[in-house]
C-alpha cells in the first residue's frame, strides 16, 4: 500500500505515528515549504516534493492524507481521488461550502474510500455513549472547547487562515453533537471580543445555541484565551438520562437508575487510522464514520454560526 501526505505539520505527525504502529510506511511527502518537505522525507525515508501535482504523477499512490491549514484547500483532494487515490483529509474540509460540495462530488464520482478526521467519533467513551443511548430521544446537548490557543501554531489565530476557533478547533464539538443528535437546522451566535489580539484576531470566546432537525436543543461554548481542566467535552441530556463524555477517556452519568462511571483507553486517534486502513482493506465504506459527505455537513454548521456572529441572528444551516 502506497500512501503518501499533502502537508506534513503537526497533525499529519500524529497520522504518520499511528500508520508506523499499523506498520504501514509512507513512500512520499508533499510540503510547500521545502526545508520541511526534505526534513520529514529524510526521517521518513521516503520522496519529498513540493508541489502535489507532481507527487501524484510520478508516484503510483493508494492513499492519499490531506494535512493541510484550513485556507490551503484548493484542489488537492480532488487532484488525490481523480489520480485513483483513497483520502483521509485532517478537519475542516475548506473554508468555504462551494469549494468542499465541488470536492464532495468528485470523491463520491472517484468511489475511492474516504474519510475526515473526526478522532471523536472512534473513541472508547463515544462508542460506549452510543450504546447507552440507542433508541433513546436526546432533548439536549451541550459541548465546550476551552483550549487557548497554542503558540506553536500562530495561523491558527488568523481568521484569514483559520475562519476562527468555530471552524477551526470546536468544530470537533458540533461534529461530536451531531453524530448523538442528529442534524442541526439553525444556529444563533455570540462572541466576545477581547483585549488582547495577540491571541486571535477574532473573537476570543463564543456561545451557540442549536436547533436540531430532530427538536432537540443544545448549546456550543469556546474560548481560545483560557485553559480549562474538562475544557473539551460534551454531555447529552434525556429522559431519566445524563451523559457527560470528557475527552479523550471519561464517561459518567446515569441511564435510569444504573449510575455510569467508564474509562476508556482508545481516544479515537489511532483507531480512526485503523478503521480508515481496514476501509481500504475491505473495500468497505461503511467501517468509516466521518466521511466526507458528513464533514461538510459538520462545516456548514461552523459557517452558519460564523454568518451569526456577524449578524447577531437566527441563521439556518445550508
Amino acid at each position: 500500500m502506497q500512501i503518501a501526505f499533502i502537508g506534513v505539520g503537526g497533525i499529519a505527525q500524529n497520522y504518520i505515528g499511528s500508520l508506523e504502529k499499523l506498520d504501514r510506511p509512507v513512500a512520499a511527502v508533499c510540503d510547500i515549504n521545502e526545508q520541511t518537505a526534505a526534513r520529514v522525507a529524510d526521517e521518513l525515508n521516503c520522496t519529498g516534493y513540493t508541489d502535489h501535482r507532481e507527487m501524484l504523477d510520478r508516484e503510483n499512490l493508494d492513499v492519499v492524507f490531506v494535512a493541510i491549514p484550513p485556507a490551503a484547500h484548493d484542489t488537492q483532494t480532488i487532484d488525490a481521488v481523480q489520480a485513483g487515490a483513497h483520502v483521509f483529509v485532517a478537519k475542516p474540509v475548506a473554508l468555504d461550502l462551494d469549494l468542499a460540495r465541488r470536492t464532495q462530488e468528485a470523491v463520491a464520482a472517484s468511489g475511492r474510500i474516504n474519510q475526515v478526521g473526526y478522532m471523536t467519533r472512534y473513541s472508547d467513551i463515544t462508542e460506549r455513549a452510543k450504546e447507552l443511548v440507542q433508541g433513546r430521544d436526546l432533548g439536549m446537548g451541550i459541548g465546550r472547547f476551552l483550549a487557548r490557543m497554542p503558540h506553536s501554531h500562530p495561523w491558527w489565530g488568523k481568521f484569514a487562515v483559520s475562519a476562527g476557533q468555530l471552524v477551526e478547533q470546536s468544530t470537533h464539538v458540533f461534529d461530536w453533537l451531531r453524530y448523538f443528535l442528529g442534524e442541526i437546522e439553525s444556529v444563533q451566535a455570540f462572541g466576545h471580543d477581547g483585549p488582547d489580539n495577540t491571541i486571535a484576531d477574532f473573537e476570543d470566546s463564543t456561545a451557540v445555541n442549536l436547533r436540531f432537525a430532530s427538536g432537540a436543543i443544545g448549546n456550543v461554548v469556546s474560548t481560545c484565551s483560557a485553559r480549562a481542566r474538562d475544557g473539551f467535552m460534551t454531555e447529552l441530556c434525556g429522559r431519566d438520562l445524563y451523559l457527560r463524555l470528557v475527552m479523550d477517556t471519561q464517561l459518567s452519568g446515569y441511564v435510569d437508575q444504573e449510575e455510569i462511571d467508564y474509562h476508556g483507553r482508545e481516544r479515537g486517534y489511532f483507531r480512526q487510522i485503523e478503521c480508515f486502513i481496514s476501509a481500504i482493506e475491505t473495500q468497505d465504506q461503511s467501517l468509516v464514520r466521518s466521511s466526507y459527505a458528513d464533514a461538510v455537513k459538520s462545516l456548514a454548521v461552523t459557517l452558519a454560526a460564523n454568518r451569526s456572529l456577524e449578524s447577531g441572528k437566527v441563521e439556518s444551516v445550508e
